[in-house]
């Protein structure tokens, strides 16, 4: 009887308690599903992005139709007006806009998130008529991503006309409240991924009326996006940090700078480059500088990062769509710009200044030098910035084994080479040696301060190694009269920085470089 009883509690237990029956979803019906998408834009005034919105068309981004546990059933992709057509089914619960363009041969992204790995999303209702606007206002922050978004579709679709180049992979990384210093070019991330990123503005939190952010205004996204083609088209002799307006920089460094800003004008077709801080009238202009007419409060010459842009501007206007007032004779288009840079990168040893460009530009006979030194006069730039010859005014060439002297003055004001003095970056705080090793072997640099070689006498210098796309490979950072980097390297081109240590400094030096087999 016991052994009835437990088999009965058995059953029971494995049986439970009745459920009722969960009600079946009902098949799916055929739900199509066509609309437009747009969203906000603001365009630059002089108290900052404007009040008044424009509606832009949401192109070639990509549109989900998904269910209410967040599945995608149908994709589709915006034409050039922004509409698009997907075959959902009465499943559907809501259609999804992410800021991502997977086109070929665009493959562009703007993220919530610094790997790049989540686009922007929003969800819209499923509209009931067949064609409707699906607008996305400036509050929605999806808003600005969707225009970042086409701005780098933009100068996507340039560099494609100008030089049938696809770019590999890109996203941008912002938000509203993100990124609050400054925009900026990472590179590669994660590094030696194939995806490169750029990193906007998105002002202070809550604050988009009086704060810096970079959503709507095109050329500050263009100039970043021009760091990008730059980098994997052409050469990099830029080792970056800030670059101040109103400053002589150093020679790679105002050239990557200024020829990105001449790229975001080159692709809006138009002289003005803009930078708005804030929404009108409480805002204002963070930069306003006309490539065409010039910068007459920025120093020109070597160094002059308005200077590279402006010169830039000139050797391309009149051809392109590029409007040319001042008929300065020259119109290689911004096709043939690039297609100039593409050429120089593949030269021996290349890292080059603007001064380097120009040199190339009469060698290969893409302009004759007359013509060129019409072009600096009718823009207002010294003579010296097309040298006599092709030496190489910067970098400075270095024989192995070989010394070279020179004094570091970051301090001076004015400046030894004109205009106010800048520390770490400027044009007095930087030298740069490169030097040829013909085969594989260990190096040693060596640099002598003539001076204690510390910050509280203003004689504290540094020496960088670096290779010809300015990525650092060693460094000497020391306190005293020597530093010295050893070091086995590769046979190629290399170039050696001797530089201000950050506090500024005022001394003289002694380079010797040998090998040390």
């Amino acid at each position: 009887m016991r052994a009835l009883l437990l088999s009965t509690v058995l059953v029971l237990l494995a049986c439970g308690p009745r459920r009722p029956a969960e009600t079946p979803r009902p098949p799916a019906q055929p739900r199509p599903v066509s609309a437009c998408v747009t969203f906000d834009a603001r365009s630059p005034t002089p108290t900052g992005a404007s009040r008044q919105r424009e509606a832009l068309p949401a192109r070639l981004i990509t549109v989900h139709a998904v269910d209410s546990d967040g599945a995608s059933l149908a994709s589709a992709t915006t034409d050039q007006e922004g509409c698009f057509a997907l075959d959902a089914t009465t499943h559907a619960a809501h259609l999804e806009l992410w800021s991502r363009i997977d086109s070929a041969p665009y493959d562009l992204t703007v993220t919530i998130d610094g790997d790049g790995n989540q686009p922007h999303r929003l969800e819209v209702a499923i509209p009931d008529t067949p064609g409707a606007t699906l607008h996305v206002p400036d509050e929605q922050p999806m808003a600005g991503a969707l225009h970042i978004l086409d701005t780098t579709l933009r100068g996507a679709e340039a560099v494609h006309a100008w030089v049938g180049e696809a770019l590999p992979p890109f996203y941008a990384y912002w938000g509203r409240g993100v990124t609050t210093e400054w925009s900026f070019y990472s590179g590669q991330r994660p590094a030696d991924s194939g995806r490169y990123t750029i990193e906007l503005l998105g002002g202070e939190p809550g604050r988009q009326i009086d704060t810096d952010t970079d959503e709507h205004d095109e050329t500050i996204v263009l100039h970043e996006f021009g760091h990008f083609v730059f980098d994997v088209l052409t050469t990099d002799s830029s080792h970056g940090g800030g670059h101040p307006r109103g400053f002589l920089l150093d020679p790679g460094l105002a050239w990557e700078e200024g020829r990105a800003t001449f790229f975001a004008a080159a692709v809006m077709k138009h002289p003005k480059y803009l930078d708005t801080i804030g929404v009108e009238p409480a805002g204002s202009l963070r930069i306003h500088h006309d490539l065409e007419r010039g910068a007459h409060d920025e120093p020109h010459g070597l160094g002059s990062e308005a200077g590279v842009a402006e010169v830039l501007w000139d050797l391309a206007d009149g051809a392109g769509d590029l409007p040319d007032v001042d008929h300065d004779g020259v119109a290689l288009g911004p096709g043939g710009i690039l297609a100039a840079m593409e050429a120089l990168r593949d030269e021996a040893g290349a890292f080059p200044s603007v001064s380097t460009f120009l040199r190339f530009l009469v060698r290969t006979e893409r302009v004759s030098e007359p013509d060129l030194r019409r072009v600096l006069v009718v823009g207002g730039h010294p003579r010296s910035l097309l040298p006599d010859d092709d030496v190489s005014v910067w970098p400075r060439d270095l024989e192995l084994p070989g010394v070279a002297s020179g004094k570091i003055d970051s301090v001076t004001d004015p400046a030894p080479s004109g205009g106010p003095s800048q520390p770490v970056n400027g044009i007095d705080a930087v030298h740069v040696y490169r030097f040829h090793l013909p085969e594989a072997g260990r190096i040693v640099a060596e640099l002598k301060i003539l001076g204690s070689g510390t910050e509280e006498d203003q004689t504290d210098v540094d020496l960088e190694l670096r290779d010809l796309r300015a990525n650092m490979i060693d460094s000497s950072r020391g306190m005293g009269t020597r530093e010295v980097i050893r070091r086995e390297l590769a046979a190629g081109w290399y170039v050696l920085y001797v530089r201000d240590g950050g506090a500024g400094a005022k001394v003289a030096y002694e380079l010797r470089v040998s090998t040390d087999r």
